[in-house]
């Protein structure tokens, strides 16, 4: 019996032994797995300075911070580096270590106090050993605070402080109280910026302050106009958003042949013939390098972090062709477009497909003119017969102002004959209500008075319709001729 009794006895111990194993080591391994500490990391924009620019522009600064809190919804986390995780794997254990060292030093003064409570002496025994048995257990925790290497996440979830999420930007801190701004919007950083003026032209100065450098990590100035205020805001976005990310900036390199050629990058000038590396944002872009006398070429490139992106365009010449311009109805001079080329007969060179515009001007000032794409039309243009000029130099703009003259005659005629016929049937129905002489004759004044000016109304519309075909007509008369397939 009893060895069935130490039988059964092992194999209920080796079962539960057997049991809690899964249970221990579960329990490990959930404290192993505890989540990183600095899950996400806040970023407050706050009001542009905008006291030096006058009132009408002061709207700019609303415009950019808004326009900036929309662009950076769009970054979902960002990457630490080393030293900012460094900053808050160290603030992590401090704190935890204060923690600890607080409730073990309110531990130790309560034990101290024990005596002053008045307890017996079996009473104050026991419990001055509840209170070491507590601070012993604390001192474990605080001791363990010092050896625990804490995990901060590398890769944190971006976020906006509810204030801007709310579309509220608080006033930018005084030189001095960066961090305490920080702490009391509970940022991680902050982005702040002042804009001036310079002849004629805006400047944008933006910063970016951390907390883990307790400094501003990030400069830029941008010059821009309010016409351009949307590329600023494109640009502005790109620069930040790689800066709040973490992501390095991406680099870029283009070279031309000619040497001559204009690149741009994103629409902005960006240097002739060769721009060498240049850093820009992360992501796409189109690139264009043109020169006189060369096809254009356009690519649109995806810019990577922390890469070298190189770019080598070879533009194509474009096909010139060579015609005769020749007037035979006398001696003409001959421009292309504003630029004066001699007098007809005449050979130039244009590339071919492009439209040009060739006008002559005679001795007394009668003009000619064309417009036709080189190449179609064979080797030799014939100018028209010139119309002489009239007394008027510009008669397209003297039509043009009296259609005016004539069109505001009308809309001013047509309000003034409804009111006065308005007023003077009033005084038609008081008349023949009250039978007062008086009314009769200022009716009778109004009456005619209104008369006159519906006539006049009537002669306003004529010479509207008359102006404005003659604006037409002349407008038709002056354009050039243009000439296709030679003919």
């Amino acid at each position: 019996m009893p060895g069935k009794i130490a039988k059964y006895s092992i194999t209920i111990f080796a079962l539960l032994l057997a049991f809690s194993a899964p249970v221990f080591g579960k329990g490990k391994a959930q404290e192993e797995e505890k989540d990183p500490l600095n899950p996400q990391w806040v970023l407050c924009i706050s009001a542009l300075d905008v006291s030096s620019l006058p009132l009408p522009q002061r709207v700019v600064g609303d415009i950019l911070v808004r326009s900036l809190a929309k662009s950076l919804t769009d970054v979902d986390h960002r990457v630490r580096v080393s030293e900012e995780e460094m900053y808050y794997k160290n603030l992590a254990f401090f704190i935890a270590l204060e923690d600890a060292g607080k409730k073990l030093a309110a531990k130790r003064t309560d034990r101290d106090l024990l005596v002053y409570k008045g307890y017996s002496a079996w009473q104050y025994k026991i419990e001055l050993k509840a209170a070491n048995a507590a601070i012993k257990t604390m001192e474990e925790e605080y001791q363990k605070a010092e050896e625990a290497v804490m995990k901060v996440s590398a890769e944190p979830a971006f976020l906006l402080t509810e204030e801007n999420s709310a579309g509220t930007f608080p006033a930018p801190p005084a030189g001095g109280g960066e961090y305490r701004y920080c702490v009391k919007n509970k940022a991680d950083a902050f982005v702040t910026g002042v804009v001036t003026e310079f002849h004629g032209r805006l400047v944008l100065t933006i910063r970016m302050y951390t907390l883990y450098t307790r400094s501003f990590a990030y400069e830029d100035s941008f010059v821009f106009s309010t016409d351009d205020i949307s590329l600023l805001e494109e640009e502005l976005a790109g620069y930040l958003v790689a800066a709040i990310s973490g992501a390095s900036p991406a680099a870029l390199s283009v070279k031309t042949q000619p040497d001559s050629a204009v690149i741009q990058v994103k629409g902005n000038y960006a240097g002739q013939g060769d721009t060498g590396i240049q850093e820009h944002a992360p992501g796409p872009m189109e690139v264009t390098a043109f020169a006189a006398g060369y096809d254009s070429a356009s690519v649109e490139v995806d810019l990577v972090a922390g890469e070298l992106t190189e770019l080598q365009f070879k533009l194509h010449p474009v096909p010139e062709v060579g015609f005769d311009i020749n007037f035979p109805h006398g001696k003409t001079s001959v421009y292309q477009g504003a630029l004066y080329i001699g007098d007809a007969p005449v050979t130039i060179r244009s590339p071919q497909n492009q439209f040009e515009y060739i006008h002559g001007e005679t001795p007394r000032r009668a003009t000619t003119a064309l417009i036709f794409r080189a190449g179609q039309t064979g080797n030799e243009v014939t100018l028209p017969e010139a119309i002489p000029r009239g007394k008027d130099p510009k008669p397209l703009g003297t039509a043009r102002s009296r259609f005016y003259g004539g069109w505001t005659a009308f809309w001013i005629t047509l309000p003034v004959a409804f009111i006065l016929t308005g007023v003077a049937n009033t005084y038609k129905y008081a008349y023949q209500y009250w039978g007062d002489p008086e009314v009769g004759k200022t009716y009778d004044i109004l009456n005619n008075v209104s008369i006159g000016v519906w006539v006049g109304f009537g002669l306003t519309a004529g010479y509207s319709i008359f102006r404005m075909a003659w604006y037409g007509h002349t407008a038709t008369k002056s354009v050039p001729k243009m000439v296709k397939n030679g003919k």
